[in-house]
């Protein structure tokens, strides 16, 4: 089950421009367009002439056309012109869902509609809310979302399946990282698991990109928000500047950047992954940053897929907890309280 009363990310804004972009949001599909002043509009994605996908058809002006017959909609769900036809049919309309442009990402709301506000937007605080800055990452994984919930509460797994020595290209892990400090902590539902390591060997994918000489302190923060919504501030830097505040410049002694990541589920089985950067990068270590995101994150979807299919072989099949997770624990009981009070609430 989802919850439905919350904001997620249906897209990047560089993702929808002159054409429709359809997308299936919580199980429910949604086509997404922009006006002649640059607005965004979701509607419903099927014509209620004859069910075709509105997704397929075009855009004229400040209507989206269906491809199949030509009846058209405004941005409000509206029918605004049937052909053969001097006016429009009264209460023909499809259904419009509220949609919020911000930090470079267009929020929705699927489910009660009167309950939608805007300040309740996840706050992504080291970006320009107009997105004119930061670097802006989607990806798609074929699981069940709470397995990326699983995988950024629980961020120890950097130093196992992100090992440079057992076979890892993004090679951000290394041995011994376990024994880093937790932190696990919980207030008003949010939840943060926060590891932190002091003057220890950086891993090498780190002391490449920041040009670390010597021994580093390191960060790997975690702050969680329902439903699925995570502050990751993550970096190494010279040992002893300061850890997460650290001035020393951006590789020459430190690499770090904060992830904003947005977690919107398709299915059951499958999750759009969205993910907000904000960083001080030039040109070119931006580029090797979101490179270095992308094959980080590539390893994470295959462990993930592969949780997925052991699940769909097996839904029976039980996990068992272990003393480093505490936030994935946490995570599940606040999950589980909320779904709880949506059904009771109707």
């Amino acid at each position: 089950m989802f919850l439905r009363n919350y904001w997620y990310v249906a897209a990047l804004s560089e993702e929808v421009g002159d054409r429709p972009l359809g997308r299936t949001i919580l199980g429910q599909p949604v086509v997404l367009f922009r006006d002649s002043r640059r607005r965004i509009a979701a509607l419903e994605d099927r014509c209620a002439h004859r069910l075709m996908p509105l997704s397929q058809g075009w855009v004229t002006g400040d209507i989206l056309v269906c491809c199949y017959h030509g009846v058209a909609y405004d941005g409000t769900g509206a029918c605004a012109r049937v052909p053969a036809r001097d006016t429009p049919i009264p209460g023909m309309r499809v259904r419009a869902f509220p949609t919020v442009e911000r930090y470079g990402a267009i929020w929705i709301w699927i489910g009660d509609a009167d309950r939608a506000d805007a300040s309740e937007i996840p706050e992504c605080a080291r970006l320009d809310p107009e997105g004119r800055d930061g670097s802006r990452i989607y990806l798609y994984v074929k699981a069940n979302y709470m397995f990326i919930n699983d995988n950024l509460c629980d961020l120890l797994h950097i130093a196992y399946l992100h090992n440079a020595d057992r076979r890892s290209e993004a090679a951000i892990g290394a041995d011994g990282m376990e024994l880093g400090a937790l932190d696990v902590g919980e207030t008003d539902g949010r939840i943060h698991a926060n590891w932190t390591w002091h003057n220890i060997p950086p891993p090498p994918r780190w002391r490449q990109l920041g040009n670390i000489k010597g021994m580093a302190d390191g960060w790997v923060l975690s702050s969680f928000v329902p439903p699925s919504f995570f502050v990751n501030p993550t970096g190494f830097a010279d040992a002893g500047t300061g850890g997460p505040e650290s001035t020393v410049p951006q590789g020459a002694g430190q690499f770090s950047f904060t992830l904003y990541q947005c977690i919107t589920p398709e299915t059951e089985r499958s999750t759009h992954f969205f993910k907000l950067m904000a960083h001080r990068w030039d040109p070119a270590m931006a580029e090797n940053g979101v490179e270095l995101i992308r094959t980080v994150n590539a390893e994470d979807i295959w462990a993930m897929e592969l949780q997925q299919e052991s699940i769909d072989r097996d839904p029976t099949a039980r996990t068992h907890p272990i003393p480093t997770d505490g936030g994935v624990v946490r995570m599940h009981r606040v999950i589980d309280e909320l779904i709880s009070k949506e059904k009771a609430a109707g």
